[in-house]
């Protein structure tokens, strides 16, 4: 399969869905990462964005993936963009790659820019006859999932879960690259919580260290 990872910013692909993505690996599936806010000029410096696009890529060839691709949006922004530009460079990758699996982001993240790529890739794989798009689901980020209201109307109810005991270590392996946004514990995003996050999914279902997912668009064909 051709899957496409939607990302707002370098280290939410390995944060959301490290250990599945070198999963879908080890099945011969291509994955093709696209980075879309990495042009930020509210948190980091000219130097501090090309060493995180370079953690970018480091993280990526850890675990196997294709080489991401990095949108130019800036961060923290993309509110200031119409929901055609971001929905029109998804379908621009669903087509450039074939996808036939999209994984996006959490519609209740606390980060707004996760929010509208989700809402735009909702728009982009929209089931319209002949579409390629067969699977579409949205990944936890660590710091910005959690860190939103558990509310009804946003909260993360996961209802697909994948078994990373194989690849725990190359996902904690790919996060690391990331040194400069992996704060110490008990922040969310550190090492020893991204391991027991993966623990506590993988306890809920059986497995000893899991991912979890919610399942948005599953079409089977006749």
């Amino acid at each position: 399969m051709n899957i496409l990872v939607v990302s707002a910013h370098p280290d939410d692909e390995v944060l959301g869905l490290g250990g599945t993505l070198a999963r879908h690996v080890q099945r011969n599936d291509a994955i093709y990462p696209a980075i879309f806010a990495d042009a930020s000029q509210v948190r980091y410096s000219e130097v501090q964005r090309e060493d995180l696009k370079i953690a970018c890529e480091k993280s990526c060839a850890e675990l196997g993936v294709n080489t991401p691709e990095f949108l130019g949006f800036p961060d923290q922004k993309l509110d200031t963009y119409s929901q055609i530009d971001l929905t029109k460079a998804i379908e621009n990758l669903i087509v450039k790659y074939k996808c036939e699996v999209v994984y996006t982001h959490h519609f209740g993240d606390i980060n707004r820019d996760h929010q509208l790529l989700h809402q735009a890739t909702l728009v982009a794989t929209r089931p319209k006859p002949g579409g390629i798009v067969r699977q579409v689901l949205s990944y936890s980020v660590p710091s910005s999932t959690e860190w939103s209201p558990f509310l009804p109307s946003g909260s993360f109810l996961p209802n697909w879960f994948v078994d990373i005991s194989p690849t725990l270590q190359q996902k904690l392996r790919a996060l690391a690259h990331y040194s400069s946004e992996i704060p110490p514990y008990p922040h969310p995003r550190s090492l020893e919580a991204v391991e027991t996050q993966a623990k506590f999914w993988g306890s809920s279902v059986g497995f000893e260290y899991a991912e979890p997912f919610m399942l948005l668009r599953n079409l089977v064909a006749t």
